[in-house]
């Protein structure tokens, strides 16, 4: 095992606590690259039971989410062409944003998800879904019950699984003598090191995918894949359609493994000098954050997603509050400080100098939403590709800064 970056002591991405508790806790969190396997992976990864029992993050809430969903369904359609009526099951289905859409289309649905607090939504919107973290195993007995998948999404959850081999054995079962199909999207290994994106490595990552990796490891679980693609989702993620029946193989697969072949992801020297970068980025961000605050001026947050207490976890940045539109996190903490998560209202009612964008992925929608507020004078800053940016109406436009 190599090193790849090290971030220190980090808080749980998604443990938000009432204020007059204590902060939550952190834990190390550091990356390594498998020289044998070539799999970018955390050093110390926890409990899944720690993580995911009860979670923060509601699909519903995120626009980008929901507009995304409308894409990869766009996508299934045009591309896989599932039979109506067939089932179609999602591991990690969270509060069931995907799978209503589905279940509207005359499709039957499954979700799995072990968050019994996002469950129990998916369930009220009328989403079946187990409570579960989803095996091999518990794929047999799904198989029993309801027979094979048609359809099978794992969206940004096989990158938090640490027996990876289990869980894609799992879908290789659900999917055998089928047909069908499973579409399953994680972020990009590349866009992650190329881009700075140091902030989407959290506890709940087990694993960071470059397309070679995810290639054997399908292999491994008896899938093959057969078609792969990029989208800007989340900052670059890879959008991989595998089978457990023999079918065609698309260009594109050895396409981009020739690609990787030929950038060397499979080789530590890739990541040369991205853990100096990310170093010398968050140094100058916390000197210039906290520069801000020392002239007087006043700095927020917008968003709490888990790219928040990652980046406040190296920066410390003096903000007043966070505005967030999820529920669940408002009237808690921030993980790992004492700064309130608020209603978005906070932003019109009490409008910070300055205001960072946390969930940049989102940003263009944050900051068309938020339209007031930069005629009102505010600025937005936004924290992403080894940069901090800075979005405002002023007559005297506030420039961009490359901190790297």
């Amino acid at each position: 095992m190599s090193s790849v970056l090290c971030l220190g002591l980090v808080p749980l991405a998604n443990e938000f606590v009432p204020p007059e508790m204590a902060p939550s806790p952190s834990y190390p969190l550091h990356v390594l690259h498998c020289d044998d396997c070539a799999l970018a992976q955390l050093a110390r990864s926890l409990s899944p039971e720690q993580l995911f029992v009860e979670y923060a993050y509601f699909s519903s809430a995120a626009a980008p989410v929901l507009e995304h969903g409308r894409r990869l369904r766009a996508f299934v359609e045009q591309e896989l062409a599932p039979e109506r009526g067939g089932l179609v099951v999602e591991i990690g289905s969270n509060d069931g944003y995907l799978l209503r859409s589905y279940a509207a289309d005359g499709y039957q649905v499954l979700g799995v998800d072990p968050a019994k607090n996002v469950t129990a939504q998916a369930r009220a919107n009328g989403v079946r879904t187990l409570d579960a973290f989803f095996t091999r195993e518990l794929a047999a007995e799904m198989r029993r019950s309801y027979g094979p998948a048609s359809l099978i999404h794992a969206n940004n959850v096989i990158a938090h699984t640490p027996d990876v081999i289990n869980v894609l054995s799992g879908l290789q079962l659900m999917l055998a003598d089928g047909g069908g199909a499973a579409v399953i999207e994680v972020p990009y290994l590349r866009d992650l090191v190329e881009r700075g994106l140091f902030d989407t490595i959290y506890h709940e990552h087990v694993f960071y995918y470059s397309f070679t990796a995810l290639h054997r490891l399908l292999k491994a679980a008896g899938l093959t894949a057969v078609h792969v693609e990029q989208n800007a989702f989340h900052g670059g993620s890879l959008r991989v359609v595998a089978r457990a029946d023999p079918h065609a193989i698309s260009p594109s697969v050895d396409q981009l493994l020739r690609e990787e072949a030929v950038v060397g992801i499979t080789d530590v020297s890739f990541y040369a000098d991205f853990a100096r970068k990310v170093e010398d980025f968050l140094a100058a961000s916390r000197k210039e954050l906290h520069a801000i605050a020392a002239a007087g001026h006043s700095l927020a947050g917008i968003g709490a997603p888990a790219k928040a207490a990652v980046m406040m976890s190296a920066t410390d940045a003096p903000l007043k509050y966070i505005s967030d539109s999820t529920p669940y996190k408002q009237g808690k903490c921030l993980p790992g400080t004492s700064v309130p998560v608020v209603a978005p209202d906070r932003l019109s009612t009490a409008p910070p100098d300055y205001c960072v964008i946390f969930p940049w992925n989102y940003a263009d929608a944050i900051i068309e939403a938020n339209d007031e507020y930069l005629r009102g004078g505010g600025v937005f800053i936004k924290p992403v590709d080894f940069r901090l940016e800075y979005i405002s109406t002023r007559t005297a436009a506030v420039p961009t800064r490359r901190l790297s």
